[in-house]
């Protein structure tokens, strides 16, 4: 889905569920992929991604993760990481 030219995508939640699904495929697909097992981090990815504005909730989710793969796809879904 393009953004609405020239302003993009409202700062509305209603506008971004729009393609949730869609996104949460892609990040399961990334963080599943063999080939980035061994080179994606999930808290390396936060700090270098996010860094500062990762909210508390999105730090704890990663560090609570069961399994990297797990971690990868709730950083990749952490709000912040959407609106970025």
């Amino acid at each position: 889905m393009a953004a609405a030219a020239p302003k993009g995508f409202p700062d509305e939640a209603g506008a971004w569920l729009d393609g949730l699904a869609h996104r949460l495929d892609t990040a399961n697909a990334i963080a599943l992929d063999p080939n980035n097992a061994e080179r994606l981090y999930p808290k390396a990815m936060l700090e270098a991604g996010l860094g500062a504005l990762a909210t508390a909730e999105t730090r704890s989710a990663v560090t609570r993760a069961e399994t990297k793969q797990q971690a990868i796809t709730l950083l990749l879904m952490a709000p912040e990481f959407q609106r970025r």
